[in-house]
């Protein structure tokens, strides 16, 4: 029986043009749909851009330009490098949509309903000097788990950990520089740490083939964590301004990003659904028939630094948020991926512009086929190396694929006069 499968992988932010990390996470994806269809099942393959959040409300206005332009410009520019990498998603939308104010608005109700939500007032960092409260990509300071500096609060590059912004070990804004000061604010929270919170998260860790092992290892460490490492609730609301979905019943209290952003790969379904597109590739049933359907599978291709997301944060808040929602059957990750042996960098020159490669006329399926050759279903960082990637085309896609092509024509001709009958 054919399987029905929806596929994303992780939202771009939608604040600038995609990098290599982006076209590798697609072209895997990509690759994995393309192989599910040949063996005749059907697959819906949606993305979108991550359009909301403090970091693109301020570039929007250090531009003289509304977020919504912001965003809709760089959403212009997807296309060109989608299409040029020969990446085929069935529907492209954006976070910044009414689905994603319906779904997450309906979400928040139903997980407030079900007595996992509640508001406490917190202490929050504030810049004085640009005169709002500090998103937590807006603070970096020594990360108070593995000391490492210039850490964001809300994922530490070197652990991964989850921190507030106020466990931060000298912290500091990076919008003026100034130390940051503390103002008393009301924020909604996300009781993760709910008992049956946790006794669910169990049970969807341990259930065979749904995360890789290392994965699976890693969310029950946080999950397992005691005293202060221990699971946290999750602070799911920014105070204006804030460029977001509004809080039902509580005016300037919006959404953060963190909560709309993964319910956006539902809202560009429902799009798609909605527009017609679902149908026209084989899928009668409405979005919410699909979701709620038994014979439906959601699986995510997404990076190692967004596993906290995606195996604790989401699929919990799916689960309680009830039918039609559904929790994802798998989530596949891999690791980060370098440039001969370094981390990408603009400023070291060590960056690869996808665009670039297609502007002086390589060709996409050597990248295609190089990425391809050097993932694999453990969770590692891949390197990219100039030398292995020219080494590594000439052997295997010109030296033995387009070898035996050449073989083949040539024993077609002599022994067969040309043709194939």
């Amino acid at each position: 029986m054919a399987r029905k499968i929806f596929v994303t992988t992780a939202l771009p932010y939608a604040n600038g043009p995609f990098h290599i990390g982006h076209i590798m996470e697609y072209i895997q994806a990509d690759i994995w749909v393309r192989f599910q269809r040949m063996h005749g099942n059907e697959l819906h393959f949606i993305g979108a851009d991550d359009a909301h959040g403090a970091p693109i409300m301020l570039k929007a206005e250090a531009e003289g330009i509304t977020p919504h332009e912001l965003v809709a410009r760089i959403a212009a520019e997807r296309p060109k490098y989608l299409q040029g990498f020969q990446i085929a998603f069935d529907n492209w939308h954006t976070t910044d949509s009414p689905e994603n104010v319906e779904l997450s608005q309906d979400i928040y109700r139903r997980l407030k309903l079900a007595g996992l939500i509640y508001s406490k007032p917190i202490e929050q960092f504030y810049d004085p000097v640009k005169g709002m409260f500090l998103a937590d990509r807006y603070v970096k300071g020594e990360c108070p788990n593995c000391h490492a500096h210039g850490q964001f609060a809300d994922a530490c590059e070197e652990c991964s950990i989850v921190n507030a912004p106020t466990d931060l070990i000298n912290p500091y804004s990076t919008l003026t520089g100034a130390v940051p000061v503390l103002r008393t604010s009301d924020h909604f929270f996300f009781k993760l740490s709910d008992p049956k919170c946790v006794e669910f998260l169990r049970q969807w860790l341990n259930e065979p083939g749904r995360l890789q092992p290392q994965v699976t290892n890693k969310a029950k460490e946080w999950l397992d964590g005691a005293g202060d490492k221990a699971l946290g609730d999750w602070d799911i609301s920014r105070d204006a301004p804030y460029f977001g979905i509004p809080i039902p019943g509580a005016p300037g209290k919006y959404f953060y990003v963190w909560l709309d952003a993964p319910i956006g790969y539902l809202a560009s379904l429902k799009n798609y659904f909605d527009s017609g597109k679902a149908e026209a590739n084989g899928e009668s049933r409405s979005f919410r028939e699909f979701l709620a359907a038994p014979d439906s599978e959601q699986i995510h291709f997404i990076g190692k630094d967004i596993i906290y997301f995606h195996t604790l944060f989401w699929p919990a808040l799916l689960k309680f948020a009830g039918s039609p929602y559904k929790i994802p059957d798998h989530v596949y990750v891999h690791g980060f991926i370098t440039v001969s042996g370094e981390k990408m960098s603009k400023s070291r020159g060590t960056g690869i512009s996808p665009l670039r490669y297609l502007e002086i006329g390589m060709n996409p399926e050597w990248l295609r086929y190089y990425l391809a050759a050097k993932l694999n279903g453990n969770v590692e960082d891949l390197d990219f190396n100039p030398d292995d990637f020219i080494a590594r085309v000439n052997s295997d896609l010109v030296g033995k694929y387009v070898n035996i092509a050449s073989r083949a024509a040539h024993f077609i001709t002599k022994h067969f006069n040309g043709a194939l009958r």
